[in-house]
């Protein structure tokens, strides 16, 4: 009666530990999905990106950031149309250079890299290459968001030096506001 009363404890207690690590298998495995889905939007942008900021696919962008870059354009328009009509050669308040790097020169080949998830909230390690003039090799961060169950980008946080700002969402916070406070996001 003892031996089998021991016995029936091992086995609760095996299936008990089976059970605990065929769920911490299974949840690894969620994460890294997230992992990779976040990897494959970044992945998505940079291999369809070329420029200028106003053509990037806004359909991986976040609300936030799209609205930003929405905002830019129609400023970017509308220094335009004054300066038009006031026949004036000035330059019309524009964003030059790319801003989804910390290059202005932007990028000839980049290398997606670590994947880090907390939640609804990703960051991705990008290593970019600019080899037009000489061999020009940083890493910046890209921070993503979910969004209805899809990530999506939010901010570049530049980390190159010599970068012009911090992160994508300060220039254009910079130039919708030049007396605007830094974001940090």
């Amino acid at each position: 009666m003892i031996n089998s009363s021991i016995k029936n404890k091992f086995i609760r207690m095996k299936t008990k530990i089976l059970l605990a690590v065929a769920a911490i298998v299974i949840l690894s495995g969620c994460n890294n999905s997230k992992s990779k889905s976040a990897a494959k939007t970044v992945d998505a942008f940079y291999k369809n990106y070329t420029g200028p900021f106003e053509a990037a696919d806004k359909t991986l962008l976040s609300a936030e950031l799209t609205a930003l870059i929405n905002k830019a354009i129609v400023l970017e328009n509308e220094s335009a149309a004054e300066l038009k009509a006031a026949n004036s050669t000035d330059k019309p308040a524009m964003i030059e250079g790319d801003i989804f790097t910390s290059l202005y020169e932007s990028y000839t080949s980049y290398k997606v890299g670590r994947v880090k998830t907390d939640g609804n909230q990703a960051t991705v390690r990008v290593e970019f290459t600019n080899n037009r003039e000489g061999n020009i090799v940083w890493t910046d961060e890209v921070n993503l968001v979910k969004e209805n169950e899809v990530w999506k980008i939010d901010n570049v946080r530049y980390r190159m030096k010599n970068a012009p700002n911090d992160n994508l969402k300060e220039i254009l916070a910079v130039f919708l506001a030049p007396a605007s406070v830094k974001i940090v996001n």
